[in-house]
């Protein structure tokens, strides 16, 4: 009778194998958690950036309301008001602020919105948009995270008004709300000193 020798099996042991998963585990998830954590600040940089492109616009509509006012024969110093007195949701006085938005069509400011009835003053961006792609209205728009207050005061000389142009959203998963605002000071540069 002949006798087979069975060779010895060499293989990994159960140990082996949950090391070898172990040190798996950790080379692919490092990777995965910085990628993750990278495409997490680069969309709120993005959020960040246009949160302070929607304030900049803000203080730019101020100034063209200015602008318009002046050239209309209104001194903006001493009411900040048109005949309607439309701008007055504006003042530190109502704490809402108010929303100024562009008329594309027209090229003049649309309504001036009171942030304390319309929706806190929440910014939609439009489908179709004309020269401006946020407005404040429902209508054909989609929704965004952003909302835009503009709040007027007087200098403390009188001679002009500070404009404060303030962006909140939400990002993510963060529970405080995320916050820019900007501000300037216009003056009667028409007036002769």
């Amino acid at each position: 009778m002949k006798k087979f020798y069975l060779k010895k099996q060499q293989g990994f042991s159960l140990v082996e194998m949950l090391v070898s998963i172990s040190i798996l585990l950790l080379v692919v998830t490092g990777p995965m958690t910085v990628t993750s954590r990278t495409a997490k600040s680069a969309t709120f940089a993005t959020e960040q950036v246009q949160a302070f492109f929607l304030a900049q616009e803000g203080l730019e509509l101020a100034q063209k309301l200015r602008d318009d006012l002046l050239l209309n024969g209104v001194n903006p110093w001493t009411t900040f008001t048109d005949t309607n007195g439309s701008y007055e949701f504006c003042f530190a006085v109502y704490p809402n602020g108010c929303g100024l938005e562009w008329d594309g069509v027209n090229d003049t400011l649309a309504n001036i919105i009171d942030c304390s009835i319309v929706g806190n003053c929440k910014l939609y961006r439009k489908i179709n948009p004309d020269r401006s792609l946020y407005t404040y209205t429902l209508l054909n728009t989609e929704i965004t995270p952003y909302t835009r207050k503009i709040n007027f005061s007087n200098t403390p000389d009188g001679k002009g008004v500070r404009v404060l142009s303030t962006v909140t959203w939400r990002t993510g998963s963060l529970v405080a709300e995320q916050k820019v605002e900007v501000e300037t000071y216009l003056y009667n540069i028409y007036d002769s000193p």
